[in-house]
């Protein structure tokens, strides 16, 4: 099977060598690590127990700090190792865990994925939501290391998908250990693909965890930040997160029609992939409006008044919602699948968003079932749905403290998780020591 999948994922690289040489040419992420992403990570010196974990893209790589925090707190013992798939989660793991190895997740050809075991020898090995590859899997069971899906989500759309194939992703589910799941939704759906049952557990998810949760801390953090940013104390503030093409212009358009009704309203705006910084910044300043850029002030610039802010850095949205009064979380007005509304509920901020939100169903039906939340249909019923908070103040600010309490109901996934580990961190003799 190893054979048949490294020919087929050599094919495929053949056929999409003209995309991506292009790729290549145009974006730095296309041509990052890969001497990494082909097996070639440093080799891990000394004989301790190491947990390697992988957290595809900055997201991930973020809702995981309680997790390794946690982790290392009660097992001090262990390295404790870190992959992604991006070169901003490579940025992200080395700015949230300095001294700790981070490195490229390796393509998955056998020759790869089998070098990169080999150097990095881990005891454990933990795949942030679903992140499984099916040469991957097959190696760490041949060296007997145990595969633990943690925070692991299932959609019902990628749920459709993979039934078509459901007998290969039985097997490939059979690999993995243990799954730590979100919900009993996606237990259900591991469960029918065929993973077997009494490896599954409903942990929660570890989003609530990394969510803020210090008020008093954050307080006094949020007043330096909106000074930084140019915004007044009595200035309401939209934040439109993680948005999408298409979300950032109808957003600018409501964000022109909305200060006629509201003169002091500001907007910060973050998209969601940096490479269209630029072209938002262009977007906004062909409205007529003011831009200033996040990173220009990081730098010791000012932004004219009452100008647009462009959050064009990583890692810092989670907190920049604490500047809203109102947050729309994008992914949601186009077919993407929607991004998190955690960050901005546990801010205590009446939240946002589009009827395209599968990837955090789960989460979005419980903002909605206690009124923390609105969902909209398009553009027009978002403008109409923020003039009305924004003329009601204290229905805004109520809607924002029951998204908090949701937040605050869910959190100890973490605690859980690490209870559901505790058997892979006990002292077990090496395995795998062999060196590259």
């Amino acid at each position: 099977m190893s054979l048949l999948l490294d020919i087929a994922y050599g094919a495929g690289a053949v056929l999409a060598s003209p995309l991506l040489a292009y790729k290549a040419l145009t974006s730095e992420k296309w041509r990052t690590g890969y001497r990494e992403r082909f097996g070639r990570v440093a080799p891990r010196e000394g004989e301790a127990p190491c947990v390697w974990v992988h957290a595809v893209s900055v997201g991930e790589m973020n809702l995981i700090r309680p997790l390794i925090a946690d982790l290392a707190d009660a097992h001090p013992d262990w390295e404790i190792a870190l992959s992604t798939a991006t070169n901003t989660g490579r940025a992200m793991a080395e700015k949230l865990y300095p001294g700790r190895r981070a490195f490229y997740y390796p393509l998955d050809f056998s020759c790869a994925v089998a070098r990169t075991l080999r150097r990095i020898r881990p005891s454990l090995i933990l795949l942030v939501e679903l992140e499984v590859w099916p040469n991957f899997l097959a190696a760490a069971e041949r060296r007997s290391v145990p595969v633990v899906i943690v925070n692991g989500r299932l959609s019902e759309k990628s749920f459709g998908r993979y039934r078509l194939i459901r007998s290969l992703v039985r097997r490939w589910l059979r690999r993995v250990t243990r799954f730590c799941v979100q919900s009993d939704a996606t237990a259900g759906r591991l469960k029918a693909l065929g993973a077997p049952a009494e490896r599954v557990t409903v942990t929660g998810n570890l989003k609530f965890d990394s969510a803020p949760s210090d008020e008093d801390r954050l307080k006094a953090g949020l007043q330096t930040l909106g000074e930084g940013f140019g915004l007044g104390p009595d200035e309401p503030v939209l934040v439109g997160g993680c948005t999408w093409p298409g979300e950032d212009e109808a957003l600018v358009g409501i964000y022109r029609r909305l200060k006629a009704q509201t003169p002091s309203l500001r907007l910060v705006l973050a998209p969601r992939q940096a490479d269209r910084f630029g072209p938002v910044a262009q977007l906004i300043r062909r409205a007529g409006l003011p831009c200033v850029r996040r990173s220009a002030l990081k730098e010791g610039a000012r932004g004219e008044p009452g100008a647009v802010v462009l959050l064009d850095t990583m890692g810092e949205l989670a907190r920049v919602y604490g500047l809203a009064t109102l947050a729309f979380v994008g992914g949601s007005l186009i077919p993407h699948g929607g991004q998190s509304t955690i960050e901005p509920s546990a801010h205590a901020k009446p939240v946002l968003f589009g009827p395209h939100t599968a990837n955090f169903r789960d989460v979005n039906e419980q903002l909605l079932a206690h009124g923390a939340a609105r969902r909209v249909a398009d553009a027009a019923e978002l403008e109409a749905a923020l003039s009305d908070l924004l003329a009601h103040p204290e229905a805004a600010a109520a809607m924002g403290q029951k998204a908090r309490q949701v937040v605050d109901t869910n959190r100890g996934a973490t605690r859980r998780t690490l209870e559901a580990l505790e058997p892979f961190l006990q002292p077990q003799p090496r395995k795998g020591s062999e060196r590259p």
